[in-house]
């Protein structure tokens, strides 16, 4: 009785945040919101509440919107992102590893501890990964939900503000008046459907929602079995995918989108709690450290995928952003962004942090044990 007193308080402490964040045009504000108000009242009680299920939903939700934004004309896009895949994938690993060894040379952390701590992957994968390595599971999770925070705090505000100088700059150099950007094709369809009779909006709803309900079971079900719990999200977005590129009879309205951030949100503020404020005294200068890093990060990988493959700077902001792949998937439309390619390179990076980082952590512990 007291975890469902609980659940219903986070959902509408969450819902508060978010709701009010959105108001005054925070960007990303439904998942900030969230993040905030919940981290806050999770540290004051260390009681919030809301079961790991939840992520099924999320994950699913996440998989639906970015497979109805899939069209046969964006299929012919995507195979373009094997080059842009593989120079994100090695960039970040790269950039990743040099800040764990000056974690490692300018704090008192063990090996394992310093690099899974700006390892660009999950939190919880990641902390169960330093535990099992020999590192200090309790700081990893502190110093990622820093590196979370600082993804959603500084580095999407600061995409908004570079597309803005970006888009007036190619304005001046074209000699036009800068205007605000045109809604992405996602965004375009979707106000499109927005228009359908009710009865029509209403049989696609359901059907959309049953192929989601579908995908996501078939990802739960091979995620169980590989033990690899994003394979909700990739095979829900696909299965959607397919049957959208099928029919184009697929739509979700807007504001579940909008509660699925807010139950992200929600999800994350959880990992926020009086334990990780008191740890985080000791790790204030790591913490800073993490915050610069990844904004420096951000924006050095977001110039390389931009100059090397012709990506909008948005697009390569959100896709080199070492933020969740699920939050910054239901994200894109909001900023311009595309939100199939974003999707793409934020699960190849998550994917492949989560295989490789442990490997190469554990090639190189031999020489600094």
């Amino acid at each position: 009785m007291e975890k469902l007193l609980w659940l219903v308080i986070t959902i509408i402490a969450g819902a508060a945040g978010g709701i009010t964040l959105k108001k005054l045009k925070v960007p990303a504000g439904p998942l900030v919101g969230a993040i905030i108000v919940v981290g806050t009242l999770n540290i004051l009680t260390g009681k919030m509440y809301m079961p790991t299920e939840v992520k099924i939903l999320t994950k699913t939700v996440a998989g639906l919107f970015i497979g109805m934004s899939v069209t046969r004309d964006s299929v012919r896009s995507l195979l373009k992102l094997i080059k842009p895949a593989v120079i994100l994938v090695v960039c970040i690993i790269g950039l990743c590893l040099g800040m764990g060894f000056i974690f490692y040379f300018a704090s008192d952390f063990n090996f394992p501890t310093a690099l899974f701590a700006v390892a660009p992957g999950g939190i919880t994968d990641m902390s169960l990964l330093a535990m099992d390595m020999g590192g200090d599971s309790s700081v990893v999770a502190l110093l990622q939900v820093v590196r979370l925070l600082s993804v959603y705090l500084v580095s999407l505000p600061l995409v908004q503000v570079v597309g803005k100088i970006a888009a007036k700059r190619k304005a001046k150099k074209e000699g036009v008046e800068y205007t605000a950007p045109e809604p992405s094709e996602q965004v375009r369809a979707a106000e499109k459907k927005k228009s359908l009779p009710k009865d029509e909006k209403k049989k696609r709803i359901i059907f959309a929602a049953a192929v989601a309900v579908v995908g996501g079971a078939i990802g739960w079900a091979l995620g169980e079995l590989l033990d690899f719990s994003s394979a909700i999200l990739i095979v829900t977005m696909i299965v959607v995918a397919a049957v959208n590129i099928k029919t184009d009879r697929l739509y979700m309205p807007r504001d579940v989108r909008v509660a699925t951030q807010i139950l992200s949100g929600s999800l994350i503020g959880l990992n926020m709690n009086a334990a990780s404020l008191e740890s985080l005294k000791s790790a204030v200068i790591p913490a800073l450290l993490i915050v610069v890093g990844f904004t420096i990060i951000n924006i050095t990988l977001a110039v390389i995928l931009s100059r090397s493959t012709g990506m909008d700077i948005v697009t390569a902001m959100m896709s080199s952003s070492a933020g969740g792949a699920t939050e910054f998937a239901l994200l894109a439309p909001d900023f311009n962004a595309d939100a199939p390619t974003v999707s793409v390179l934020q699960l190849a990076r998550l994917t492949i942090t989560v295989a490789l980082f442990p490997i190469i952590i554990k090639i190189l512990a031999g020489s600094f044990a």
